[in-house]
């Protein structure tokens, strides 16, 4: 299926958790809650012994270009209470977060951003979790 979503369990399950806070609160216009759902119901879920390394998980730092430009770009797709953009920390909840996560390296896809712009990006590359970590905790 062409780009197909992959999530590890542990992602999926934080995803959904974080999905049902933000339904609780429902007085977003646009409730990310929803589409966490929708792309989590959509997403091959993954056994816990069988992680996927080419694709964008919580707390994977991905770099990508938009398309058809050489310009590289890199950020670590984390949970809303760790974001911090001027170090790159993205939150999930963010239009690019939300186009990103579950995607695989050399996927091309579509990021909808604010004024109802969209901007297609291609994943270039994904440093998964554990080698992320030592970047994030060493800071």
């Amino acid at each position: 299926m062409k780009n197909q979503r992959y999530l590890t369990q542990n992602d999926a399950s934080i995803l959904s958790k974080l999905a049902e806070h933000l339904l609780r609160l429902g007085e977003v216009e646009i409730n990310a809650g929803e589409e966490l759902i929708d792309i989590i119901s959509t997403s091959v879920i993954l056994p816990i012994n069988a992680p996927r390394k080419d694709c964008v998980s919580l707390y994977s730092t991905v770099s990508y270009s938009p398309y058809n430009s050489d310009e590289k770009r890199s950020i670590t797709i984390v949970c809303p209470q760790d974001a911090n953009p001027q170090l790159a920390l993205i939150s999930t909840l963010t239009p690019i977060g939300l186009a990103l996560i579950g995607r695989k390296v050399s996927s091309t896809i579509e990021v909808e951003l604010p004024s109802n712009r969209i901007e297609k990006i291609k994943i270039l590359d994904v440093t998964p979790l554990d080698s992320a970590v030592g970047e994030l905790t060493h800071s």
